[in-house]
Parts: structure tokens; C-alpha cells; sequence
């Protein structure tokens, strides 16, 4: 380890060595050296660099302040004065030009709290120092190394070259870096078919690099045009973050290139995508944007019975019945469909057709006919049937594991019953544990994924005879057995964060249905959306684009989450009442908080706590909480609305209440469904 130095400017060295005995005294490993002129000084400073000057109490006649001053700038060290309290014309002399640290010459409590501070400082150059050496040697050898690399290397930063290395200038066929800096990559670049490198670039930057090549046609500056492809990753250049480019120019041996990647991408015996290609696409397909319109699953096929036809047939025979069955699946596909063959047996395929019936139709097509198809093997003839699992792709598909596994999970449930069709549901289950909760999340995003929510709008009427013409909406999750109503499943939702992603699911489909009737309606609202500042936004939108006033819609806000959630209740009814939009708060009753709500939020209506109205002709107690609220909300100019009334006996109980409102099954009307 390299010892620290002490400079110390003193007339008589004594002073020097007193010093060092002090310091060593004091358990300070340090080097004391002393000078007494300004060659002494000037060697001194060049050869070990001390990490502190100290001007003692008695300056050499032969060293001016300056000159010690400016010496000891000309090595960055920093200089401290020991004088004594008399002393002041030293300290100014100092002081007009330089930044010194001024100790007195008698108290070696500073002098060994300066020393320790200088120490420490010094020592931590000393390492930045060493440290940034050696950053500055790898940087070296790292650019030496690009420079040297045979393969065309670039780094992009903003679609702009900001490094090249030699092999890639030329390549180009130009002098320096100068000719292509600023030069960007889409003016030198031309994609081939299906390529979009503008999309490629901004995918890039988001983190999200392709797994595979680029073909490209370079249009170089001199005019000339080169076949490539370009592999990409991530790269960091001057601090930034960048993408790396290496650029493989296509040659004689193309067509072998393409062979050989051929080779890695298909499985041998059926020419379909293998595997892992397949995966990668349904991949790259998964993180594109589709819209709302598209519709798309993934097909897992398997012929039934595979492990007594192995054993009838063996090796040879069962490579010619799979690949019977994979000629038979390509007839029912169309040309844009990935099909590959994925195991031993099994197949997987992703379609995208314009509704839900045409992917069950393709499904369909290849059970049907394989069923009616006769397998000739040579010198035997057969019939088989296969089994499919679908699994259905949405916004909310995570990855290609995960839809392919649904798919696989379908296929068993097929395969027990022989030559059918299943397709994936998530298994539901009460919302009591951890567990199950995911249960109820997964179902909820399968049925995001398939549109299984819809809407039943019903009509409000007003005791007194007046025609409001305002409905009610309510959703409902479509289930195999007995849809479920959102009071069942919308806190799970809420609590990770998918009531947002239902709404704006289910709003859309009801403003279709409202636009150019002039009725009114009242539409739920989640606390996630309550919670999402862009609401606003998106919903102003959807009024925009379906034409719908705002003074048509009354946005429900449940009391209980607007208590936990006061100023972004606030902040959303203000928004909507920008639009035109009315809020009713539901599940009301006279607890005295949900009363007080009224001083904070300015609302249109209220709707009374479910349960309330039922049975009501013989509950004094719901009567009385009904009463309650009536009386509450006096002071504010706000309409009552009770739903779930069963019964029409109860409905002069609820006028003499003070209820204007009521909607529920006692009105025996066909309710109008939306999104089914």
C-alpha cells in the first residue's frame, strides 16, 4: 500500500519532525516530509503527492506564500496555514487568491483534525483515481476490440448511428464516422416483406428486442445496395442507453443460410413449425396490439387412443398416420394460421377469424372430417379420431406457456369423452380463501378474454306516475351454469385491479345501445375507476365517439368506497359533471358517515343498501332505517332510488317512506341485455 504524505513548509525541520512524532504518536500512519525551498517544494509534489501542504508558523525566507500557493495548485493539493493568533498577514495574503485552511500553530487539536480530514480525502482520490484507470483501460481494450471485429457492429441511439465500427464503415463503403453520424437508420434501411423497422425501433426502445433477424436492403451512400440481416440488443454508448446493431451480409452461401434456418424452425417429418418457433411467434402475436375486434385461440390436437396405435402400428406406421393427421389439420386452415407440430402426437395451431363461431367452425372442421376419413397406411387402411382443446386469446393473455397450457388443459377434458371439441374455463369456486380468490381472478380474466360479461338493463319507475325514462344496469358474468351477478365477483376484481378493465369493457357495449334513444341510464363504476386518474379521459372518448350525451348517463359510485376514497371521489364527479354526467351513490342507508358523505360529494340520487326493500311490508326495522334516510337527506335536493323489489305489496310502504323510485323484478318486464 502506498504511504500517505505530509508536506510541511517550515524554516527549521525540527518542526517537521515534531510533527511526525505527534502524528505517529497518535496512531497516524503518515509520511512527514519537510521542504524548505521552492525545489524541495516543486520535487516533492511531483513525487509523491501529498495529500496535504501545511505551512508552518515560520515561512522560509527563501518561499513567499504564493509561490508555496501556486505550487501546490499546480498538483490539486490542497494547502492548510499554521500561524499564530498575531499572525494576520499571512492569512490575508492567502486568502486573496486561494481557499486555504487556516489552523493555530498551537492547538494540536486542529492540526490532527485537519490532518484526519485531508487523510480521508486523499485517500478517496487516490481511489476514484485508480478506479477510473482502470474504467479508462477497459473502455480501451473494449474499443479496440469493436474496432477490430469482423462483424459490421453499430450502436443506435433514437433511430441515429452513434458509433461504427470499422468492418461496418466498410461496409458501407465510407471514410469515417463523421459520413453516417445524424445518418438514421430508417433512410438507410429497407425492410423486407412484413418487416416494419420503424416498429421494430420504438418496440426497441421500450426494452422489448426481437428474437430474431431482420432482413433488410442497405442502400449505402455511395448508391449501392446490399442484402443483410440485423440482430439486435441492448447496448449502453456514453452513459446511455442504445441498441447494439450487427449486420450479417447475405452471400453465395444464402440459400444454405436459409436451409439451415429452415432446419432449426420445422419439425422434419411434417414441415410445420417446431416447437419452440411456434412459441415464439404466439409470442410476438401476444405482445402486439390487436383491438378489440380481433379473435384469435390457440388449437391443441391429439389423435385419441395415440398409445394403443403405437403399439399397433409402430415406429414406421405411426409416422405416416401423424403425418396423415397433419395434412388433414392444414386442409381446414387458413393461410395466415401457425400450425406446428408440438410433441410426439400433438399439434398446436393459433387462428384468428372474425368471431367466435368461425374459430368453433375450424375446430369442428378438423374433427369431422378426420373422424370420416379413411388413413391409408400402405398395406393396411384405417379410421381415427382426434380430440381439440381451444383455449381463447385476449388483452389479458399473459404469455404463450400459459394459453398453450389452457389449450393442453381443454384437450384432457376432450379426450374423455373421444372425437370432441372442449373449450378452456378457468374451474370458479366461492371467493372464501387466498386460493380460491385466484380461482375467481383467473375465470375473471378468462372471461375478459372471451367477452362473457354483458349487461341487463331494466326499467325505473316513479311512484307518482311520472315517466322517467331511466333504466338500470346491471352485469353479469356469463357462467355454464347460472350466470353471476357483480356483486359476487367485483371485489376480487377490485382487489387486483380488473374492475377498471371490466368497465371499460362493459361501458362501450352500453353507450352503443343508448346512442340515439334520449333515455337515461345508470352505469356502475368500480373503485378502480374511481381510483384512475385517465378515466376521465377515456370515458369523454367513448361519449365522443358514440355521440352520447352526457345528461343520458348517471354514473353509480358505491357509498362505501367513496368513504375510504373521499377526494378522488371527489375529483371524479367533478370531471363528470364537466361531461354532463349525473352520480348516485349506492348502498345507502342511515349510518351516520354514509349520511355525512352528502356535506362532501355533490350527487344526483342515492340508491338504498340492497336488502332493504325486501319483505318490507312486515320489517318495521327497515322501514325505520328507510324513514332515516329519508329524513337525512332533506337539506339536499336528491332523489331516492330503491332496486330489488320483489314484491308490488311493498311499493305503497316505500311511497309512504318517501321513496320516488324503484326498479326490481315485481315489474315482470323482459329485460333488455346488452354484450350477450
Amino acid at each position: 500500500m502506498d504511504s500517505s504524505y505530509l508536506l510541511v513548509i517550515d524554516d527549521s525541520p525540527n518542526h517537521a519532525q515534531a510533527i511526525n512524532s505527534f502524528l505517529r504518536n497518535s496512531g497516524m500512519a503518515v509520511q512527514v516530509a519537510n521542504a524548505s525551498n521552492l525545489g524541495e517544494l516543486e520535487n516533492i509534489l511531483k513525487e509523491h503527492s501529498p495529500f496535504l501542504v501545511l505551512v508552518g508558523a515560520h515561512l522560509p525566507a527563501s518561499l513567499g506564500i504564493n509561490h508555496v500557493l501556486q505550487a501546490a495548485d499546480q498538483y490539486s493539493t490542497p494547502v492548510a496555514l499554521q500561524v499564530n493568533p498575531e499572525s494576520t498577514d499571512i492569512i490575508s495574503t492567502a486568502l486573496t487568491t486561494h481557499s486555504v485552511a487556516v489552523i493555530n500553530a498551537g492547538e494540536n487539536d486542529q492540526l490532527m483534525a485537519v490532518v484526519k480530514q485531508h487523510l480521508s480525502a486523499g485517500k478517496s482520490v487516490r481511489e476514484h483515481s485508480d478506479l477510473q484507470h482502470k474504467l479508462d483501460e477497459l473502455r480501451h481494450r473494449y474499443d479496440l476490440l469493436l474496432d477490430s471485429s469482423r462483424d459490421s457492429i453499430a450502436y443506435i441511439h433514437e433511430g441515429l448511428h452513434v458509433y461504427a465500427n470499422r468492418a461496418y464503415l466498410e461496409l458501407l463503403q465510407v471514410q469515417g464516422m463523421d459520413e453516417v453520424e445524424g445518418l438514421s437508420l430508417l433512410e438507410l434501411m429497407a425492410p423486407g416483406k412484413g418487416g416494419n423497422l420503424k416498429k421494430l425501433l420504438r418496440n426497441m426502445n421500450r426494452g422489448n428486442f426481437p428474437a430474431e433477424t431482420l432482413a433488410v436492403t442497405i442502400n449505402t451512400p455511395a448508391g449501392k445496395h446490399l442484402k443483410a440481416e440485423l440482430t439486435f440488443s441492448a447496448a449502453r454508448f456514453n452513459g446511455e442507453q442504445c441498441i447494439q446493431m450487427m449486420v450479417h451480409q447475405q452471400d453465395a452461401n444464402l440459400i444454405l443460410q436459409e436451409e439451415l434456418d429452415k432446419l432449426r424452425k420445422t419439425d422434419l417429418l411434417t414441415q410445420m413449425l417446431n416447437r419452440q418457433t411456434f412459441t415464439d411467434r404466439l409470442t410476438a402475436f401476444i405482445s402486439e396490439d390487436h383491438g378489440a375486434d380481433c379473435k384469435s385461440a390457440v388449437l391443441y390436437i391429439e389423435p385419441d387412443g395415440y398409445i394403443d396405435l403405437y403399439q399397433e402400428l409402430g415406429m414406421q406406421g405411426i409416422d405416416a398416420y401423424i403425418l396423415d393427421l397433419a395434412n388433414l389439420i392444414r386442409g381446414c386452415m387458413n393461410d395466415d394460421d401457425l400450425i406446428a407440430r408440438v410433441s410426439d402426437y400433438g399439434f398446436a395451431a393459433l387462428i384468428r377469424r372474425d368471431d367466435k363461431s368461425g374459430m368453433l367452425d375450424t375446430a369442428n372442421c378438423i374433427i369431422e372430417n378426420y373422424s370420416n376419413h379413411i388413413i391409408d397406411l400402405g398395406d393396411q387402411t384405417m379410421s381415427a379420431a382426434c380430440s381439440i382443446g381451444m383455449a381463447t386469446l385476449g388483452p389479458l393473455t399473459r404469455d404463450a406457456e400459459e394459453i398453450i397450457t389452457q389449450a393442453r388443459s381443454a384437450f384432457r377434458e376432450a379426450s374423455q369423452k373421444g372425437n370432441s371439441l372442449a373449450t378452456y374455463k378457468p374451474t370458479l369456486t366461492t371467493v372464501s380463501s387466498g386460493e380460491s380468490e385466484r380461482d375467481w381472478v383467473e375465470r375473471i380474466r378468462h372471461a375478459l378474454n372471451n367477452h362473457d360479461f354483458y349487461t341487463v338493463q331494466q326499467s325505473i319507475v316513479d311512484l307518482e306516475g311520472e315517466s322517467e325514462g331511466l333504466f338500470e344496469n346491471r352485469t353479469f358474468m356469463r357462467e355454464e351454469q347460472g350466470d353471476t351477478p357483480a356483486r359476487e365477483f367485483m371485489l376480487a376484481a377490485e382487489r387486483h385491479d380488473l374492475g377498471g378493465v371490466i368497465d371499460r369493457h362493459v361501458i362501450p357495449q352500453l353507450m352503443a345501445a343508448i346512442a340515439g334513444t334520449g333515455d337515461r341510464h345508470i352505469i356502475t363504476l368500480s373503485s378502480n375507476s374511481v381510483l384512475d386518474f385517465s378515466f376521465p379521459s377515456w370515458f369523454k372518448h367513448q361519449l365522443d365517439d358514440t355521440e352520447v350525451e352526457g345528461s343520458q348517463l348517471i354514473l353509480e359510485i358505491s357509498a362505501i368506497s367513496a368513504e375510504s376514497n373521499l377526494k378522488p371521489t371527489q375529483r371524479i364527479i367533478d370531471e363528470l359533471r364537466k361531461l354532463g354526467c349525473g352520480v348516485v351513490l349506492s348502498e345507502f342507508d342511515n349510518d351516520r358517515r354514509t349520511l355525512q358523505l352528502l356535506e362532501y360529494l355533490s350527487v344526483n340520487m342515492i340508491k338504498l343498501r340492497p336488502g332493504l326493500a325486501q319483505g318490507l311490508s312486515a320489517n318495521r326495522a327497515n322501514q325505520d332505517i328507510i324513514r332515516a334516510v329519508v329524513k337525512g337527506i332533506e337539506p339536499y335536493d336528491i332523489i331516492i332510488i330503491t332496486d330489488e323489489v320483489q314484491d308490488a305489496s311493498d311499493l305503497a310502504v316505500l311511497w309512504q317512506c318517501g321513496v320516488k323510485l324503484v326498479t326490481g323484478d315485481f315489474l315482470n318486464e323482459a329485460p333488455q341485455v346488452v354484450g350477450q
